[in-house]
């Protein structure tokens, strides 16, 4: 996501403009605080809903986790985790030694 200073946008829109004429989202800041942001209006964007988008966006960025994403689109986290598969975006990042490490915690307390 990209991100555009409310005096550059006032001063010269069309750095805001290309971002979303490559299907960029675009945060607005302020005094380098975000205070809103900007999406691309294309078929995906038009299909999947505007709220589900913002919330996909914030999830691929790392903004919020897939639990809140769940929360804030009001649906199972199974639902959210068929979502992003469909979408094509990893919705679980661990690396063969992670896996294996995290399978290891389970069975540890799976035996308690």
């Amino acid at each position: 996501m990209q991100t555009v200073a409310i005096r550059d946008l006032k001063n010269n829109p069309s750095n805001m403009t290309k971002y979303l004429e490559n299907n960029e989202s675009v945060f607005i800041t302020k005094h380098s605080r975000p205070i809103g942001v900007t999406l691309p209006l294309n078929d995906d964007t038009l299909s999947i809903g505007i709220k589900n988008l913002v919330a996909l966006e914030q999830y691929k960025n790392g903004l919020i986790s897939l639990g809140k994403m769940a929360e804030f689109l009001e649906i199972s986290k199974e639902e959210v985790m068929s979502l992003v598969n469909r979408l094509g975006i990893d919705w679980l990042d661990y690396d063969q030694e992670e896996l294996e490490g995290q399978l290891n915690v389970a069975k540890k307390y799976a035996k308690r």
